[in-house]
């Protein structure tokens, strides 16, 4: 199957005011019924989101599963920059941005899709569920651990039991037990899909836990990733900048970066990590940076590991992007590096990945550990 198309409905560069009135715009778009037969749901997909608030970036995850058997078909995760505010109420437009690259990566679109936060069951009528299900045009769930609008009377304690969940006298979703004797959820409707066959799909997706298998997972695997990308994150002094000629370099003891010697210019930003020292040659480990925008000569930033270039006399080199910008480009930037280094006749070897450049990171850190400086 083809991967997922995602349409561009509306900008996303929008102020909380012209959220909050795109949102009741889009609210009359979403569509609160219709029945989806079992025999035409063949995979069903949970997501969900982690933030790093420090570094404003997210790690956004998608879980697709084979129906009935609920087993795991496919798992994609995405990083991206977060630009919009945490603002209750419209965190789809937090969210959802960081979500959307996750989705373009899938292998085929599934059939429903469940996602962990309100639908219908929002001030405005028009939740993450509702948003994101308009945007894929998929029949859609929100499936909610805690309350944001309206009053829900008790559910019996069985599992099944429900309670209506009302706001100004409309029923905007449910109270649901997934587990006997287990706090229930919160069920509203996202898109095209009614909600008593939203409550019998979330049912049919919980045969263990108090969360659906897809949004239970997806949970899961947004931690996994966004402790993967924490992993990878590590503080860099910028010592000379991308096309300045000459060899700059810091010098911890004098808090300052000194010129060295003349050398032709470096594609990318140049510099080293003022904590984490390299195996290889004893020194400060480096970092080459990609980024567009321009850097000052000793400014410290927080950068994501992405790849790793090995040399023959151990002295490697780390590829980074801006940790505020993980969807940096990456276009013939390799190509670029490794051609400067064998025109210097550096002894390089080839690059060799993500999983090895987080390996040589814990490298460094158990030698600098081991070998304080």
């Amino acid at each position: 199957m083809p991967g997922m198309d995602v349409p561009s409905l509306h900008p996303w560069d929008l102020s909380p005011t012209e959220a909050i009135a795109l949102q009741r715009q889009l609210a009359a778009r979403v569509v609160r019924e219709g029945v989806l037969a079992e025999r035409n749901v063949r995979f069903v997909a949970g997501s969900d989101v982690a933030f790093d608030r420090a570094n404003r970036r997210a790690a956004a995850a998608v879980v697709v599963l084979a129906y009935p058997s609920l087993d795991v078909v496919e798992q994609v995760t995405a990083e991206s920059a977060v630009t919009f505010p945490y603002v209750p109420g419209l965190l789809s437009f937090r969210e959802t941005p960081a979500l959307l690259p996750a989705f373009q990566r899938l292998r085929g679109r599934p059939d429903l899709l469940m996602v962990d936060g309100h639908g219908y069951a929002h001030p405005r009528r028009f939740g993450f569920a509702c948003h994101l299900g308009l945007l894929l045009d998929i029949p859609t769930v929100g499936v909610a651990k805690s309350r944001l609008v309206g009053e829900a009377g008790a559910a019996g304690r069985a599992r099944g039991s429900r309670a209506d969940l009302v706001d100004g006298g409309e029923v905007i979703g449910s109270l649901l037990r997934t587990r006997a004797g287990v706090r229930p959820v919160f069920v509203s409707v996202g898109h095209r899909i009614g909600l008593a066959d939203a409550e019998r799909w979330v049912l049919r997706c919980a045969p263990s836990h108090r969360l659906p298998e897809p949004t239970r997972l997806a949970d899961r695997l947004a931690g996994e990733a966004k402790r993967h990308m924490l992993a990878a994150t590590i503080e860099m002094i910028v010592e000379q900048r991308a096309g300045e000629r000459g060899r700059w370099e810091w010098v911890a003891d004098e808090q300052r970066a000194v010129f060295r010697h003349d050398l032709d210019p470096m594609p990318v930003h140049y510099g080293c990590s003022p904590e984490l020292v390299c195996p290889g040659d004893g020194e400060l480990l480096d970092i080459m940076l990609v980024d567009a925008r321009g850097h000052e000569r000793e400014e410290r930033l927080a950068v994501r590991a992405v790849d790793v270039l090995e040399k023959a006399d151990g002295d490697h080199k780390l590829l980074a992007v801006s940790a505020d910008r993980p969807e940096e480009r990456l276009d013939g930037v390799r190509d670029r590096i490794r051609a400067w280094y064998v025109a210097q006749r550096k002894p390089v070897t080839e690059w060799k990945g993500e999983a090895r450049a987080l390996a040589f990171i814990d490298e460094c850190r158990a030698y600098t550990e081991r070998e304080p400086q």
